[in-house]
């Protein structure tokens, strides 16, 4: 796929987003004022503040293609890491900000909301937060963008709350116990509580692997691996001698510098572009986005 096609299928993907964001948080945003729902109001204020993200991350698309220069050798992929760094810390402290709220308003003896309305609501909200989730992981497969992966854990967000909402509030309408009507005031907040402490490792995650590419960090080991395994089967065939692997990530490019010795004196400048040619092509069927150099070790 080309530069230009990339660019218009990561805006077209994202912008997808942005209108399901801006969707649910008018939708929920009324239903949170029509039911006082804390567990509503948390899912429109987390896609309010993933909307932010979203616009920014499309202004950014272009930056991200440019090439490099003496200014900047690594182009402006490092942009993404920072973009990525600050949207799972942002995430985070919402969420950790909507259990804090929570936790008040139980001091206060909490709240009661229509649950069977709530349970249908979300059930509905559910469905199309999963629709919206498969349609976007499915345009990805060609792209492997970091922004849109970022989305997707986003949309994974949405459809698990909605759908763990929908479970927890349909309980008071098939459980009539005298325990059950006393805790009916504090059902909401403590839904909304659960869902936080279950949706903050992913936030949380999302700002830790941003910081790693910003620190030029090496990937994950599983791709190391794979990145020596098809390093090692080109240049054996070269009878290059690989020393050391240099692999670092910058949001979704990766730059592969390989240290090689040779047997001969004299080192044929074309049999190792030829050989860097060969690997790049093969890694480039595992990782969409990356630069390879092979480096003599004297």
């Amino acid at each position: 796929m080309g530069e230009q096609k990339r660019i218009k299928a990561e805006k077209r993907i994202l912008n997808i987003s942005m209108s399901g964001v801006v969707f649910f948080i008018i939708v929920e945003g009324i239903m949170a004022l029509i039911t006082s729902s804390q567990s509503i109001l948390m899912d429109t204020i987390y896609g309010a503040a993933d909307l932010l993200m979203i616009i920014i991350s499309v202004k950014i698309i272009p930056l991200l293609y440019k090439p490099t220069s003496e200014k900047h050798p690594y182009g402006f992929s490092q942009m993404e890491a920072i973009f990525i760094t600050i949207k799972g810390s942002m995430l985070a402290a919402v969420t950790v900000g909507l259990v804090m709220n929570n936790i008040q308003i139980m001091l206060k003896g909490g709240n009661h909301v229509p649950f069977t309305k709530i349970a249908i609501f979300e059930l509905v909200v559910g469905f199309i937060c999963c629709s919206i989730l498969l349609l976007i992981i499915k345009l990805n497969k060609k792209l492997e963008s970091s922004l849109v992966k970022a989305e997707i854990d986003a949309w994974i967000i949405d459809s698990v709350a909605s759908m763990g909402l929908a479970v927890a509030f349909i309980l008071p309408a098939i459980i009539h116990t005298d325990w059950m009507d006393n805790f009916a005031p504090y059902l909401d907040q403590v839904v909304a509580i659960i869902l936080s402490a279950l949706i903050l490792p992913l936030p949380v995650k999302i700002a830790i692997s941003g910081l790693k590419d910003l620190f030029l960090l090496a990937p994950d080991e599983e791709t190391v691996t794979i990145i020596k395994e098809i390093g090692q089967g080109v240049l054996n065939r070269y009878n290059l001698e690989q020393t050391i692997y240099d692999v670092i990530k910058t949001g979704r490019k990766i730059w592969i510098s390989i240290y090689f010795k040779s047997n001969n004196d004299v080192i044929s400048v074309s049999m190792i572009q030829k050989a860097r040619n060969e690997l790049e092509g093969e890694l480039k069927k595992e990782f969409s986005d990356l630069y390879v150099e092979l480096i003599p070790e004297f």
